[in-house]
């Protein structure tokens, strides 16, 4: 009877520890998420920059997204390295592949020199990516909780 209770006890402290965990993630969702879309609209609006700035917004870019994964281990204690589900990793590969559509739609403006619609594109990637984090980050919190 005795291990029983023990296995109880443990099952419980592995849902607490999945509820916190869940709770962890999405508490720094409210500034990872527009740092983040902020990064992703400067990379898309990187050939804007022309060819001598376009180094510089990227490694700008690249420097704010490490910058947020590094503050975000720091903060939340975590170190995300793959979605928790298939959701979330149903959400990651649309990320990316939007990320990645957006940006070569903005190198074709570039090289169409259609420059006034790169910050359009730039504006609506930021937009997506933020909106995209927010949604990944519940997403994991979920999977995480086995919550469906």
């Amino acid at each position: 009877m005795e291990n029983d209770f023990d296995v109880r006890e443990a099952l419980d402290a592995m849902e607490a520890d999945r509820h916190v965990l869940g709770q962890r993630m999405t508490a720094e969702t409210r500034w990872a998420a527009p740092a983040q879309g902020l990064a992703a609209a400067l990379l898309i609006a990187a050939p804007a920059a022309g060819v001598p700035g376009v180094f510089f917004v990227l490694a700008l870019s690249t420097g704010l997204f490490l910058a947020v994964e590094l503050v975000f281990r720091k903060r939340s204690g975590l170190s995300i390295s793959r979605p928790a589900g298939p959701r979330g990793m149903a959400l990651l590969v649309l990320l990316i592949a939007l990320l990645c559509g957006l940006n070569v739609l903005s190198w074709i403006l570039w090289a169409l020199d259609l420059l006034a619609w790169i910050p359009l594109s730039a504006l609506a990637g930021g937009l997506i990516v933020a909106l995209g984090v927010v949604g990944y980050d519940r997403a994991y919190a979920a999977e995480v909780r086995h919550e469906g």
